[in-house]
C-alpha cells in the first residue's frame, strides 16, 4: 500500500462510524407506571444517542400485551426531531422531519431530504455539504402516548432499526447503525411506599414493620409489592432502615 493510498484509507475510516459505537434510540432501560393510570393513557419519551451524523433512522417496535400507542396521536414529535443547519444563501434555518408511522405503530421512522451548506473556505459562497444532519448527541425524537389497559402489569417495549446519513464534507457519518433496545415497564408504587402517595412517610414505614412482624395490616396488591423496599426478596428489618432513611432524605 503507498502512502495515498494509505491516507486516503484512513479519512474513510475517519468519516464512518462504525456500528460498534454507541448508538442507539431507547425509552430507557426500566418505566414505572403509577397505577392511577390504569385504563388511561402514559406519556414517555423516545430519545436518540449518536456520536456521528445522521439524516435517517427507522426501527421496527413490539409493544406488550396491554400497552400501545393510542390509535390517534400516538406519537408526538420533540424539539430534538427538528434540525438547524444554514441554506444557500446562508442564513439559519431549521426543519422538522415527518414521523413516518405504520397504522399500528409497529414501523417508526424520520429522514432528512434539505440540503445543508457552508462556506468551508471562506470566500463568501456557500456550498452543499449534503442533507442536513443530526449532529452528535442526544436528541428527544418524540413522545409516546400510550393506552395502559386495566390489566397490564409489566412488559417490554423493543426497538430494532438502523441509523444511517448520507455523504457528508462535514466529517464523520453513521451508516446502516444497527441498534436494539428494550425497555422494561411495570405497574406499581414506588419501592417502599406502600400507601401509594408518591411520598415516604411515617405511614409505610409503620405498613413494613407490621408486615414484616406479621402483624394485620391492609394493602392492596401494588402496596404489598412495595413492602419489599430493596426489592431482595423478603420483608424484613433492612426494608425499614431504607424508607426510614429515604423518609429523612427526600
Amino acid at each position: 500500500m503507498n502512502k495515498r493510498t494509505f491516507l486516503f484509507a484512513a479519512l474513510v475510516l475517519l468519516a464512518v462510524v462504525s456500528g460498534n459505537s454507541t448508538n442507539y434510540i431507547t425509552l430507557g432501560d426500566s418505566i414505572r407506571i403509577k397505577p392511577a393510570k390504569l385504563d388511561g393513557y402514559t406519556r414517555e419519551k423516545v430519545v436518540m444517542h449518536i456520536d456521528g451524523m445522521a439524516d435517517t433512522w427507522q426501527m421496527a417496535v413490539e409493544y406488550p400485551e396491554g400497552l400501545f400507542p393510542k390509535l390517534v396521536a400516538g406519537v408526538e414529535a420533540c424539539d430534538g426531531l427538528t434540525v438547524s443547519y444554514v441554506d444557500r444563501d446562508g442564513n439559519a434555518a431549521e426543519y422538522t422531519p415527518n414521523l413516518n408511522v405504520s397504522v399500528q405503530y409497529q414501523d417508526i421512522s424520520a429522514y432528512i431530504p434539505v440540503q445543508g451548506y457552508w462556506d468551508y473556505n471562506l470566500d463568501g459562497y456557500y456550498e452543499p455539504y449534503g442533507t442536513a444532519k443530526w449532529m452528535p448527541g442526544d436528541h428527544d425524537l418524540y413522545t409516546f402516548n400510550l393506552a395502559v389497559m386495566p390489566e397490564f402489569r409489566s412488559g417490554y417495549i423493543t426497538f430494532d432499526g438502523t441509523i444511517t446519513s448520507g455523504y457528508d464534507q462535514r466529517g464523520a457519518i453513521l451508516q446502516n447503525v444497527r441498534f436494539f433496545s428494550r425497555t422494561f415497564f411495570w405497574v406499581g408504587y414506588m419501592p417502599g411506599d406502600t400507601n401509594g402517595n408518591e411520598k415516604y412517610d411515617v405511614g409505610d414505614v409503620t405498613d413494613i414493620i407490621a408486615y414484616a412482624l406479621g402483624k394485620p395490616v391492609i394493602l392492596d396488591e401494588f402496596g404489598l409489592v412495595a413492602t419489599d423496599a430493596n426489592r431482595d426478596g423478603v420483608v424484613n428489618v433492612k426494608d425499614v432502615t431504607d424508607v426510614i432513611g429515604w423518609t429523612l432524605n427526600q
